[in-house]
């Protein structure tokens, strides 16, 4: 475990909220979406361990094809941005997408401001602030 903890830039640096690296890894490695998402954050942001793209992306990637809608929602940053993996403007606007339907109000912002439509851009925007309300909830 401590080998891998190395390689992944994981022992030296602390997760975020207080909980240890090697539990959160351990989470993630068994499938934990969130663990998966907050362990993309830490290396994406070198918050607590090296900064890393390519390592948060795989992260990314791992808690998005869980359904997670902010890694998805990210995840579609990164691949439009090229940053950590390929650029791929259509599986940027996949995840983008994705993260939409499953209301995340930023994606559903993003989605209306690239609409040409204004009446589907208008339809968005008005999903996004209905989305927006519940998460402040």
């Amino acid at each position: 475990m401590r080998a891998l903890l190395l390689a992944l830039g994981l022992l030296a640096g602390a997760a975020q909220a207080g909980e240890p690296a090697p539990a959160l890894l351990a989470r993630a490695q068994a499938g934990d979406a969130q663990a998966a998402y907050r362990l993309g954050l830490m290396a994406r942001h070198g918050e607590g361990v090296a900064r890393n793209a390519a390592l948060a992306a795989r992260w990314m990637e791992q808690a998005a094809g869980a359904r997670l809608p902010q890694a998805m929602f990210t995840l579609s940053n990164m691949l439009m941005a090229g940053e950590g993996v390929a650029r791929d403007e259509a599986a940027a606007r996949y995840w983008l997408e994705q993260a939409a339907e499953l209301g995340h109000p930023a994606a559903l912002q993003e989605l209306a401001l690239r609409e040409p439509d204004p009446q589907k851009a208008e339809l968005l925007m008005r999903q996004a602030a209905h989305a927006l309300q519940h998460t402040s909830n």
